[in-house]
């Protein structure tokens, strides 16, 4: 089960016993973070003769919490929720697990609440917050955390006709065409996996490069879903999902925004 090196020492570190049981992990891209961190857990099982790849992969590892913004904060009751499932005796894996996506989005009356998942946790548990800055982390957090930087490189060179196919689709994402009719044409044309994944790596860079023209909040906030998008999309492409039905979902979500 490949994960990045920075992970696998985390693993090093469990199978010694020596693993700190919170760690704070600051990304470029929070998508690809959380899938590094679920394959981390899946090698962690594997040493311990447990296959919960299928479960990880589906989201329905029973001792596995995910916890996201609402909006723009992660609200107390979705905490009071974690705390539930933690508390928990695991029966599938030997300890429950958490991740925390965009932990600096946290309130302080909800980071107040998981200092008591961090100081006094009910069951065994490792647990990851990951943000894209930890600037904005509360400092109670980034004390009690041991930290890892993940950090994804894009900027190797494409090639130009992906880099063309990027800008068109990018053009039509934002038109009042609907870019359904273009999806058959990436799709045919794209049918390599890592291929696929360069080429809507490069429209991130496309997004990346219209947002520094912006000025309004709003918009900007717009395009950083779609980004946002277009790393979820990659994600489940990644475990094999089916392609077309992928990219109209993604079409139809990027046009409802």
């Amino acid at each position: 089960m490949e994960t990045s090196l920075k992970l696998n020492n985390i693993f090093d570190k469990y199978r010694e016993n020596k693993n700190s049981h919170v760690y704070l992990v600051e990304t470029n891209v929070i998508e690809y973070a959380i899938e590094d961190i679920k394959k981390l857990i899946i090698k962690i099982n594997e040493f311990n003769n447990n296959d919960i790849s299928n479960l990880i992969n589906n989201d329905t590892l029973p001792s596995l919490s995910i916890i996201t913004a609402d909006k723009q904060e992660i609200k107390t009751e979705t905490v009071e929720q974690l705390i539930r499932n933690l508390q928990k005796i695991p029966v599938i894996t030997r300890e429950n697990y958490f991740i925390v996506s965009e932990c600096e989005k946290l309130n302080k009356k909800s980071g107040n609440q998981m200092l008591k998942i961090i100081e006094e946790p009910e069951t065994d548990v490792i647990g990851f917050f990951v943000c894209n800055s930890i600037d904005g982390v509360m400092p109670t957090i980034q004390s009690r955390s041991q930290y890892i930087s993940l950090k994804y490189d894009f900027s190797k060179v494409c090639d130009e006709n992906i880099s063309k196919d990027a800008q068109e689709y990018f053009n039509l994402l934002h038109s009042q065409n609907n870019s359904i009719i273009q999806n058959k044409y990436i799709v045919d044309n794209y049918k390599d996996i890592n291929i696929m994944t360069e080429f809507l790596e490069n429209l991130v860079n496309v997004e990346k490069k219209y947002i520094e023209t912006l000025s309004d909040f709003d918009i900007i906030n717009k395009e950083s879903i779609i980004i946002k998008k277009i790393f979820e999309l990659i994600c489940n492409i990644k475990k094999n999902g089916n392609i077309n039905l992928l990219l109209d979902k993604f079409v139809i979500e990027v046009s409802r925004l």
